[in-house]
């Protein structure tokens, strides 16, 4: 272990500034979209009702998840208000915590600068950048998985109580995040390293009685507590939402699965634009750290920990496109050691040929787009139209990236430190492009306009209701902007709830029910996509409101 470089600009400090100066503005610009709002209104309803155990969606009881994120949300609106930006802070806390364990990790592993290069290579890249807008228990789940590694890594070096106890809060806490899949993940790759590392040492860890304990305490009082509550708790949360969503056989079928093949597609993306330095450095990085590399035999870590998480998804029926996310910190980081590397190495000019690539992809980008929009349309609608929304960015971004792509290549020639820079700077004018795609799709990716709208215009006896939805958590954007509850119209049997809900706790109507609505003497919004064709009765409906991708329709204007 080298000793920590006396340079600033090296430290672990400036990385966390680097990343708060990076991540902060755009969590105040970025509404809460429909895939995400869910995990802001359930707070809301939850702190409203005064009660810290059960979760409502919409006025719904709400089992799906473990509430470690509810927790967290509800503290930030006790101490900031009930708003988007404060829902946004627990997961900019997670993005933190999660680029400061990255170096850490690194500097165990190798060097301060390369443990930096790990740092910025994560927070730089589109995947790492583009997700952590949104808010997701994936977060939780990435942040206690490196926590529970390091830990690891600490006790393999000294066997003190702390990095055991770290390690058994760290599974606490993954599993409170988003049930056995935030044990499993930590579990599986630990034993694969304990196989590969055949030390005794680690067996004494997992196999520790206080330890155990602490982890048993953490997690068995809230399941009795909401198994008591609701009665089928346990064989929903166990069997219906870990085995059989493995399997592809949940019920109902609340998410449409990414093929393989675009699941790996994404997974390419999220790490663009390093991916095209990957292949050389895992196969640089797997030769060292063999049985006769220079490398510390325990860096090998850092290539079971994805190859674990890749698996276990390529196995599953169920994947989308954000859960390779806890793969990223251990690939960015193997990058951060082969851009030491180059660094390191005046010739080194293995950085010419990724430049190169990267203008030429550049180039291409307007091509390329509409087959992604098909990709993401046929997994969610709101995607539908999305080429033509963001051509503006795509066609700037097929302007500049080029020539800087072109002055990288040049300086890899010559100057591989000008090179890496070139790099880390084109990382960043992508994030900054990612960033306005972002926002030109807000209007169609979120309900806040019309949720605003309604806010306003909307009087306390008016009803609003949502048209033509797959799951029924994607009305909470539109509940959280109107401050109401809002009714969904339930089609062909979707949405549907996975477990008993009572007629009066539901908030799913039949379209007979909408009829009935729309011809009495109450005032009905209703809220459409326009790539979805009206019902019957409703062709000559007044919008009330126009919007991008959708309309807000009323009975009586």
């Amino acid at each position: 272990m080298r000793r920590p470089s006396s340079s600033v600009f090296w430290s672990g400090y400036l990385l966390l500034i680097l990343c708060l100066a990076v991540y902060l503005p755009p969590m105040f610009r970025v509404p809460l979209i429909r895939a995400e709002a869910m995990y802001a209104l359930i707070p809301a309803e939850m702190l409203a009702a005064g009660h810290w155990l059960l979760a409502t969606l919409n006025g719904v009881p709400y089992l799906d998840k473990p509430p470690l994120l509810y927790w967290l949300t509800i503290l930030a609106y006790k101490i900031f208000g009930v708003s988007e930006a404060a829902a946004r802070l627990p997961i900019l806390a997670c993005t933190l915590g999660e680029v400061w364990l990255t170096y850490l990790l690194g500097r165990r592993f190798f060097n301060p600068r390369a443990a930096w290069l790990g740092g910025f290579v994560l927070l730089s890249c589109i995947g790492f950048f583009s997700l952590h807008l949104q808010i997701l228990i994936d977060h939780l789940i990435t942040l206690f998985l490196l926590a529970s590694l390091y830990c690891l890594v600490r006790w393999q070096e000294e066997q003190r109580w702390r990095w055991c106890a770290g390690f058994y809060l760290a599974l606490a806490g993954g599993f409170m995040s988003k049930g056995f899949i935030g044990l499993a993940f930590p579990v599986i790759i630990s034993v694969c390293y304990l196989w590969r590392r055949q030390r005794p040492v680690l067996t004494r860890l997992f196999f520790n009685p206080w330890g155990l304990a602490l982890l048993v305490v953490a997690v068995v009082p809230w399941f009795v507590a909401v198994e008591q509550a609701h009665p089928g708790f346990l064989r929903h949360q166990i069997i219906n939402e870990q085995v059989m969503r493995f399997l592809g056989q949940r019920q109902p079928p609340d998410i449409i699965p990414f093929p393989l093949g675009q699941f790996w597609i994404f997974f390419i993306i999220w790490l663009m634009p390093w991916t095209l330095l990957l292949p050389e450095s895992l196969y640089r990085f797997w030769r060292e750290t063999g049985p006769r590399g220079t490398v510390l035999a325990q860096a090998r870590l850092l290539l079971i920990w994805p190859a674990v998480i890749l698996c276990f998804y390529t196995l599953s029926s169920s994947r989308i496109e954000y859960y390779t996310l806890p793969a990223l910190a251990p690939l960015a980081l193997i990058l951060g050691w082969r851009l030491d590397r180059v660094l390191a190495a005046p010739r080194d000019r293995s950085l010419f040929w990724p430049l190169v690539l990267i203008g030429l992809l550049s180039l291409g980008v307007m091509l390329l787009l509409p087959h992604l929009e098909r990709i993401c349309g046929a997994n969610r609608r709101e995607f539908l139209g999305m080429f033509q929304l963001i051509k503006p960015v795509a066609r700037q971004f097929s302007y500049w990236l080029p020539g800087l792509a072109v002055l990288g290549a040049l300086a890899a020639w010559r100057l591989p430190k000008a090179a890496v820079a070139c790099f880390g700077a084109l990382a960043l004018v992508i994030s900054y492009f990612t960033l306005e795609t972002l926002l030109l799709l807000s209007p169609q990716l979120s309900d806040k306009i019309p949720g605003e709208y309604l806010r306003q215009q909307a009087k306390p006896q008016d009803l609003v209701v949502m048209e033509s939805i797959e799951e029924f958590e994607y009305g909470a954007s539109l509940a959280y902007y109107a401050g109401r509850r809002i009714y969904i119209v339930q089609r062909q049997g979707m949405p549907q709830f996975p477990y008993p809900v009572s007629h009066q706790d539901s908030n799913l109507i039949s379209p007979e029910r909408l009829q009935e609505l729309w011809a009495g003497p109450t005032r009905v919004f209703l809220l459409v996509d326009e790539v979805m064709p009206l019902a019957k009765g409703l062709e000559n409906a007044v919008p009330d409101l126009v919007c991008t991708g959708k309309r807000l329709l009323v009975n009586h204007p």
